[in-house]
């Protein structure tokens, strides 16, 4: 099923015509991976954003994939080990959205966190991804550390951690996610508003939407 500009019209005059399992308003990440689940269980969906998908917080985020490693520190370690499994995961089925990226953590006399505590967090860290980070630590001397990365200030510097986790095409992965609902059968319109609801005995049963582009309005019915 296709799933470009060109559907646009004909996914909003279904939008006007059917009625539907459920209606999602917002085309970030959270409303593309609802809209993927319930289509891929059966269910019929609507969605629509008042802008251009991904346009919201998707847009906004840090665009990384992390495993939490600064939880280490709490001793939340079923935090960083659900983590790292999901990063793992992403790298396994989205190879052309989510990229390895390399961090360098230096360490300065007087500092926090010294060369041993960091350490450990790394080999633990390493651990809690089964060993299946993109690439494992690596503990840099000074002389390393400023081969690496020259413009660090030099004084004091004892060494430092490199290590990896991930960053996405946030945009890209929102609209595959969307492609995948499309597939499942979902309809999804950008530049559509909700500006109302319609209720009955206590219940919502449609939406008031409305066209920003051609100003139209229209009525998403859903149980």
């Amino acid at each position: 099923m296709e799933f470009s500009a060109v559907t646009r019209t004909q996914n909003l005059e279904r939008m006007g015509q059917e009625i539907f399992d459920l209606v999602i308003i917002g085309g970030g990440i959270i409303g593309a991976g609802v809209a993927r689940d319930a289509t891929s269980r059966g269910m019929t969906v609507a969605l629509i954003d008042g802008n251009d998908f991904a346009f919201g917080t998707s847009s906004r985020s840090s665009k990384l994939i992390h495993g939490g490693i600064r939880y280490l520190e709490n001793l939340e370690f079923h935090l960083v080990f659900e983590a790292l499994s999901e990063r793992r995961l992403l790298f396994e089925i989205a190879p052309t959205l989510v990229h390895p990226l390399r961090f360098v953590l230096p360490i300065y006399e007087g500092g926090r966190v010294g060369m041993w505590k960091l350490g450990a967090g790394m080999w633990l860290y390493d651990a809690l991804s089964l060993f299946e980070a993109p690439e494992l630590h690596e503990r840099l001397n000074r002389a390393e550390t400023m081969e690496r990365l020259p413009l660090l200030r030099d004084h004091g510097l004892k060494g430092s951690y490199a290590y990896h986790d991930g960053y996405m095409d946030d945009d890209l992965l929102v609209i595959e996610t969307l492609r995948s609902a499309v597939a499942f059968g979902a309809v999804a319109a950008n530049f559509v508003k909700a500006v109302g609801a319609f209720m009955d005995d206590g219940k919502v049963t449609a939406i008031e939407a409305q066209d920003v582009r051609s100003g139209a309005h229209l009525t998403i019915r859903g149980r």
